[in-house]
């Protein structure tokens, strides 16, 4: 028999809106899971329990009153936010000792938005310090484990929130992706992770360099709940510092465009290398061949095919050193104690930086951008690995994938930085399980402004069974 935490969050609206279940009930079994599970998973840094009932409560009082017909989007939903994001009255630690632990004045644009789609806030899900990491550790405790194995990582740096989807900890989580923030972990965690264009959610002020390729991202247990909560944080606001500006459709429907249907027209390309040689494993490439195989059969024209480009491992990482020092470097001075090892590299990378370093990377970040233009008009889709490897140990050096030696600075990121540099949407589809029992992933990434059609594609892969295995982990 299903459990409470086991729903989705639209299966939770049908069930409150046939009164079967009531928004402080479903909350209640959610605290559950949550004292349950937590003491091992580490998934929160901060929970907002007197606030979430208070949510919970007055969407109760609004569901007895209501006819079903005018009711908000996410009302009685209980959603988790990513402690990179304020939330008025609760402090924003960005996982680091040296930030303020002043309540924040103010929610962020896009937390106005899920508050006024009727969504309960359980609290903020922990993050790597700063978001600089791929993996969710940090000094202010544990780091974040794995549900499915809880000696492994829950990836980085939305690993907070990929770890609560999958331990049942409500149905929708907020994540952020610079690099692959919300994509790898939710490949590591066996759950949805859906990055939308670049800009597309509304923030007040967008820092630089990664900050600049960063958007906010969304993680669910299905396509369309991941759909559903991405369309009630969309869209421009007065108060963006520089909103996204649709050059081409897709901006609507996005909810609607998870329902299953023919993806007659379409035409995917699919690849394990992008433009050169990417070692992967075998359990996964075999995942990315069969996940072809579906988009043929749902109709889709589908190739082997690779974009002409050069390692956005070369871009990337100038990208992220430049914006740890511009965004945190003046915070963290007299705190280089207070940091984690990574933080003082990234600030030490972004310092040693040179005007000429910077600028070799936009420009290669600007031919990067036109190549992948170019490769868009053949094709609709790119589907790829997410991931090279499934979740590996806390803290493990990987320096090798099926045989081949690999940066292990770049070891889960070999193949997502590429969506964030030229501001495209793109989703990680769980894709079933490697032979150590590990959930594995395909992802699918469309040009900008297209999302609808990344949310259609995964619809289609999750409908056909890509992912056989539960989304809920059995921690």
């Amino acid at each position: 028999m299903t459990q409470i935490h086991e729903l989705s969050a639209l299966e939770l609206r049908a069930a409150y809106q046939s009164r079967e279940l009531s928004p402080v009930e479903v909350l209640t079994a959610i605290f559950a899971r949550i004292d349950a599970l937590e003491s091992s998973v580490h998934g929160f840094i901060a929970q907002t329990r007197d606030l979430a009932m208070a949510q919970a409560q007055s969407a109760e009082q609004a569901y007895l009153k209501s006819d079903g017909n005018d009711l908000r989007a996410l009302l009685g939903v209980p959603v988790t936010l990513k402690d990179l994001v304020d939330v008025a009255g609760i402090p924003t630690t960005m996982g680091s000792l040296v930030t303020s632990r002043a309540p924040a004045a103010r929610d962020e644009l896009f937390v106005e938005r899920l508050r006024e789609s009727g969504a309960v806030l359980l609290g903020k899900t922990n993050t790597s310090e700063f978001g600089l990491a791929a993996q969710t550790m940090n000094r202010l405790g544990p780091p974040t484990a794995n549900p499915w194995n809880l000696e492994r990582t829950a990836g980085g740096s939305s690993g907070g929130a990929a770890a609560a989807c999958t331990a049942g900890y409500g149905p929708l989580h907020h994540g952020t992706d610079g690099g692959g923030s919300v994509r790898v972990p939710a490949a590591y965690c066996g759950v949805v992770g859906l990055k939308p264009t670049g800009r597309r959610i509304p923030r007040r002020v967008r820092g630089a360099g990664m900050s600049q390729i960063s958007t906010d991202g969304v993680l669910a247990r299905t396509v369309a709940d991941a759909a559903l909560m991405l369309e009630n944080m969309f869209d421009s606001h007065p108060d963006d510092s520089a909103p996204y500006r649709p050059v081409r459709d897709g901006s609507e429907g996005i909810a609607a465009a998870a329902r299953v249907g023919s993806l007659d027209g379409l035409k995917v390309g699919y690849t394990t290398e992008l433009g050169w040689p990417i070692p992967c494993e075998p359990s996964i490439v075999e995942r990315v061949e069969l996940a072809a195989a579906m988009l043929r059969e749902a109709g889709a024209s589908v190739s082997a095919a690779s974009p002409d480009i050069s390692d956005p491992n070369e871009v990337f990482p100038t990208l992220s050193a430049v914006g740890a020092a511009t965004n945190y470097g003046a915070l963290c001075v007299g705190r280089e104690s207070d940091l984690s090892d990574y933080t003082r590299g990234s600030l030490k990378r972004g310092h040693g930086l040179t005007g000429v370093q910077v600028a070799e990377a936009y420009a290669a970040l600007d031919q990067l951008r036109r190549r992948m233009d170019a490769w868009f008009n053949d094709f609709d889709l790119l589907l790829t690995p997410t991931s090279a490897i499934a979740a590996h140990e806390h803290g493990a050096r990987i320096d090798e994938i099926a045989g081949r030696s690999v940066s292990p600075w770049t070891i889960s990121i070999l193949y997502t930085p590429l969506a964030n540099l030229i501001q495209a949407p793109a989703i990680a589809v769980p894709a079933g399980l490697d032979p150590a029992g590990m959930p594995i992933s395909v992802q699918v990434m469309a040009r900008e402004g297209n999302d609808s059609a990344v949310i259609r594609c995964a619809a289609v892969l999750e409908d056909a069974g890509l992912n056989p295995a539960s989304p809920l982990a059995p921690v």
